[in-house]
């Protein structure tokens, strides 16, 4: 099986935790390449250099791997949207970060972002933290409900802590958001994800590493290792991302 990693940067950062840490599009295609990977979804850093990412998207061959662009939403710019929109035929999600933003994902300022992702099929890929004032799980779970047509994937389960995807994925047994799931990126105890796959489905889970943040192979190596049949980890690492992208944009 070759894989698809759901959760990809390319570029370099300007937040200083990450120490300026940077990749180019060539450096992440040689290294999934190398590894056997079938694929990723793609977004720029938090410099949200898009349309070069898109450009480099044209100019530079992938082959055998497949390539899908998310777009990291920047209401802060004010040419953002207009740009989105003349260009939202060439994506295949977008990618909200409320930690780096300054605003939750319920701010008023991204609901022209979250209609267009309903129109247009995408889903909408949002940053979930430990800063629940800003990033919480509970906060995505409120915009998921207000706007039902977009699908929204949940970074790091929640919040990339055992309570809070355990959080996470309580909620979700509910029922009441059939338009969310969860990402994998980051999440490093394999107990979680089983319980996370044992409570929801696999169905409801998508494989992510938070590349170039992360080697993706050691998070390979952690879904290889679950306790859950080989149709379940199919899912989990590559037909719930496919299922998610608008046509025309599938990976297969």
């Amino acid at each position: 099986m070759r894989p698809l990693d759901g959760h990809v940067h390319i570029g370099a950062w300007g937040i200083p935790d990450f120490q300026g840490h940077a990749s180019t599009l060539q450096e992440a295609v040689n290294l999934y390449r190398r590894w056997n990977w079938g694929g990723a979804l793609v977004f720029p850093t938090d410099s949200a250099e898009n349309l070069a990412l898109l450009d480099q998207l044209d100019s530079v061959a992938s082959g055998p791997l497949t390539l899908r662009a998310a777009w990291w939403v920047n209401p802060d710019d004010p040419h953002d949207l207009s740009a989105l929109r003349n260009n939202v035929q060439r994506l295949a999600a977008l990618k909200i970060h409320p930690s780096l933003i300054r605003r939750p994902v319920t701010d008023p300022v991204f609901h022209p972002y979250l209609s267009l992702a309903a129109d247009s099929r995408l889903p909408v890929v949002v940053h979930c933290g430990r800063w629940q004032e800003m990033a919480g799980f509970r906060l995505g779970l409120s915009a998921a409900e207000g706007f039902p047509d977009t699908s929204f994937l949940l970074a790091h389960m929640g919040g990339d802590s055992p309570a809070l995807v355990m959080s996470t994925v309580s909620a979700l047994e509910s029922g009441a958001y059939p338009n969310v799931w969860l990402g994998t990126e980051s999440i490093r105890e394999p107990w979680l994800l089983e319980h996370a796959v044992r409570r929801l489905g696999s169905s409801r889970l998508v494989f992510g590493s938070d590349y170039n943040l992360n080697h993706p192979e050691p998070f390979r190596r952690l879904i290889e290792v679950l306790d859950i049949d080989d149709a379940q980890r199919a899912e989990l690492m590559r037909n719930n991302l496919n299922g998610l992208m608008p046509e025309g944009k599938k990976f297969f």
